[in-house]
């Protein structure tokens, strides 16, 4: 399943967080002996991303200049590319075209101008083929190896089989423990659809032998801040969301569930999947 190089896409844009998605790119590869990073900038010709923004060779030779910095901090190289067109397209379309295995992006989280317009996260990824992983700080310190710990909520959607093929790749990846949270329901109907996902998710753990524990949501409603709260207790590395099918712009201001798991307070990584994702 894992495939002999791994290849990750970084969004650069000058900022901490941007450098905290570096470091978590850093982190995945440390163990690797091939590899390939690479730094994305995305120039807006117009529009809300254009004020003051860079000239493409002004953003080249910044890029430059951190890949210098980079190989003098990790010695590592990486590679740098700048794209014209929107965030919300062209981020996509470079991972796509370049078979790339993941993207990792640093995040803010949901603030300002997103309270009213989404959250931009999410945005960028609804499309993608690439799966996204979101974070907020730099790697935590606490476990051997980056995302030794990965949260794999099971709720009642038929999406829940297709996260978990998921998941079992992902912790194929990183040599993770998967944490399978189950939801709860008083609705017999809704119960069903969760039992048949969870006893799904355990055939899958078990078939690829894959250490796990099972975890049972106590409440009935709020699931997404039950995950992240579990996330917080076992001191998990990353949460798994599988996003909203057919995503739409109610969504993005009224909040699908992973919006807020993507910007949660808590700040964990959040990897991302959408519905029937090439990869």
């Amino acid at each position: 399943m894992e495939k002999a190089i791994l290849r990750i896409v970084v969004p650069w844009d000058f900022t901490p967080v941007a450098e905290n998605a570096l470091k978590y790119a850093l982190a995945a590869c440390k163990e690797r002996e091939s590899y390939k990073i690479d730094l994305i900038h995305v120039i807006s010709p117009g529009g809300l991303f254009s004020k003051g923004a860079l000239t493409k060779k002004e953003a080249e030779e910044k890029l430059g200049l951190e890949t210098k910095k980079i190989l003098q901090e990790h010695g590592i190289k990486i590679n740098t590319k700048v794209l014209e067109g929107t965030i919300f397209t062209a981020l996509t379309e470079y991972a796509d075209d370049t078979k790339a295995d993941f993207v990792i992006m640093g995040t803010h989280g949901i603030k300002g101008v997103q309270k009213l317009t989404g959250s931009w996260a999410l945005k960028v990824i609804a499309g993608s083929n690439v799966p996204f992983i979101v974070v907020q700080d730099e790697p935590s310190s606490n476990h051997a190896h980056v995302f030794e710990h990965i949260v794999v909520p099971i709720d009642f959607k038929p999406e829940s089989k297709e996260l978990m093929i998921k998941a079992v790749k992902t912790a194929i990846h990183f040599g993770s423990k998967i944490h399978l949270f189950k939801q709860n329901s008083t609705d017999q109907g809704v119960l069903k659809k969760i039992n048949s996902n969870m006893l799904f998710a355990k055939s899958q753990v078990e078939e690829y032998r894959i250490p796990f524990e099972q975890h049972f949501a106590a409440k009935t409603s709020g699931f997404a801040d039950d995950i992240v709260k579990l996330a917080q207790d076992i001191e998990a590395d990353l949460i798994l969301v599988m996003t909203t099918k057919n995503i739409d712009f109610s969504d993005y201001i009224f909040g699908a569930q992973e919006q807020y798991i993507i910007a949660n307070n808590a700040k964990l990584p959040v990897m991302c999947f959408n519905p029937s994702m090439v990869r």
